[in-house]
């Protein structure tokens, strides 16, 4: 009767075999620059699908080791680098932002 809740809560969406939100990214990505790259250049396609088909598989590598990749990358994108500042101008050690 658990299964199916445990399973759902541990493993997250999956799109072919990488987290779906970097997965949706990487072939946005790809999309965007096969379209560039054929108005621009006259491009061939298929380097653009080889190039997508090997990030992908980096990316299943990587998630493989850590099934949840893109809930790490979400909460690091959230948290971010700490760049308060304080309003007032203080010389010496400040105690509080």
């Amino acid at each position: 009767m658990r299964e199916p809740i445990l399973k759902a809560v541990a493993m997250p969406p999956r799109l072919f075999w990488a987290p779906f939100m970097i997965g949706v990214a990487n072939f946005a990505v790809h999309g965007a620059l096969l379209f560039m790259l054929i108005a621009i250049v006259d491009f061939n396609p298929l380097w653009v699908g080889v190039s997508a088909i090997v990030v992908h598989s980096i990316i299943v590598s990587y998630s493989s080791k850590e099934p949840h990749l893109s809930r790490m990358c979400e909460a690091w994108g959230k948290s971010g680098p700490n760049t308060t500042h304080s309003i007032y101008e203080s010389r010496g050690v400040k105690l509080a932002p």
